[in-house]
């Protein structure tokens, strides 16, 4: 079965092609005839079927990307193991000495895993085939009462759009990985018996190397020795999900957020839009197609195709939804036929009162080309000594990751002037 962006672009084109038979008619002021009755109704059930195969193949691929952080497939005994260990037990035995049993077992299996990625764990350590999710985390300076509480909320925090777009995620990495690149070879006429011209080219290179994504938590000692399994999973699930905003802020930011991976938008050979092509109160929709164009051009319009922008652009498309080619529902957001996704890690820029419009930023391109190289699993260090006078222990969490592209010309960036605020 195809992916979920190849079968919601089948689904669009569908959808266009039964209303051009639809407006036809409606032109030329008739029914359908028997023959484009059958056609139309044909296309109403491939539509719907497509509808189907969209959310199955998307529950799957969102399955996927929740294990991607796993080298492995999760067994049974694992997921007995999962709901026996306890974090929050082992951060108490580390500290005092007594670690043991499972929680025991699986930071010996931590430590094994980073030895082999030629890594030293300092504390408590977690195997990558435990995460479940995506486990960094800044847990800011919150304190849960040592009293009955309810079930914990979960903090305002985006979606994260990295696994989401179709890239490539290696798992299991234990040290720098090379992706050798198909170079573009050429090709020429020639006479008769004329010599043939030199059209190799060398081959390129894309190198993953882990780079540590970190966080510190202060937890209360209190805290600690009531071992509550609702504090425990509300800590890592945050944890989970700031990493992902970490990452695509990394990932999408026009300029290169110190210490992390190259910025996709800033990766040389990803073409550019200058400002210039811009007017007061451009269209959005005429820039995403603009984007397009230059991606035909540069003979990269195929593969995982989508958008990510900054949310600010979706007030534009969504005004801009009367256009057949812009749909926005709970079938998602599709601009001429391709997924769009929103992340504030695009950069904005703020309007300046009576001097400049705001610009948001956006990216479209094949996201097959874009490789993430997961190194591990995670590394939780304790320090009991730093916060003691607060009553509280410290954790320094660690994540090895890296990203790069194989093919930079398979991407366009754009920044587009927004509507005067």
């Amino acid at each position: 079965m195809k992916n979920s962006v190849e079968l919601r672009q089948e689904r669009a084109t569908s959808i266009s092609d039964a209303n051009v038979m639809l407006e036809l008619c409606k032109t030329e002021k008739r029914d359908f005839t028997e023959a484009e009755q059958v056609s139309y109704d044909g296309k109403m059930n491939l539509i719907d079927k497509l509808k189907k195969d969209i959310e199955t193949v998307e529950r799957q691929e969102s399955l996927n990307a929740e294990m991607a952080l796993k080298p492995k497939v999760v067994t049974k005994v694992e997921k007995e193991e999962k709901r026996g260990y306890s974090l929050f037990k082992a951060i108490s035995g580390f500290m005092d000495g007594t670690l043991s049993g499972l929680e025991k077992e699986l930071h010996d299996e931590a430590v094994a895993e980073a030895r082999s990625a030629g890594r030293v764990i300092e504390g408590v350590g977690i195997p990558s085939r435990l995460l479940e999710k995506r486990t960094d985390v800044t847990q800011g300076t919150s304190a849960i009462a040592p009293t009955a509480v309810l079930g914990f909320q979960e903090a305002l925090r985006e979606a994260s759009v990295f696994n989401r777009v179709g890239a490539n995620i290696l798992t299991g990495l234990s040290a720098d990985t090379r992706l050798p690149i198909t170079a573009k070879q050429s090709v020429g006429w020639a006479g008769e018996v004329a010599n043939a011209a030199d059209g190799g080219a060398n081959f390129g290179k894309l190198d993953l190397s882990p780079i540590r994504v970190t966080s510190q938590v202060n937890i209360s000692k209190q805290l600690l020795m009531q071992n509550g399994a609702g504090v425990q999973a509300a800590v890592v699930n945050d944890l989970g999900r700031a990493t992902g905003q970490a990452i695509d802020d990394a990932m999408f930011k026009a300029t290169n957020v110190t210490d992390a991976p190259l910025s996709v938008p800033f990766t040389s050979g990803v073409v550019g839009i200058t400002p210039n092509s811009y007017t007061l109160n451009a269209s959005i929709f005429d820039d995403f197609c603009l984007a397009e164009s230059l991606l035909a051009e540069g003979e990269g319009l195929a593969g995982n195709l989508a958008y990510v922008a900054n949310p600010s652009l979706m007030k534009d498309l969504k005004r801009s939804a009367q256009v057949a080619a812009v749909t926005v529902g709970s079938q998602g957001n599709l601009v001429n036929g391709y997924p769009t996704f929103y992340t504030n890690g695009c950069t904005k820029v703020a309007r300046v009162a009576g001097t400049t419009d705001g610009s948001a930023d956006f990216l479209f391109g094949d996201f097959s080309k874009l490789f993430i190289g997961m190194f591990g699993g995670l590394d939780i260090t304790i320090d009991p000594y730093t916060r003691a006078s607060y009553g509280e222990v410290k954790l320094v969490i660690n994540q090895y990751i890296d990203w790069g592209l194989t093919q930079p010309g398979a991407f366009v960036k754009g920044t587009s002037i927004t509507a005067p605020q």
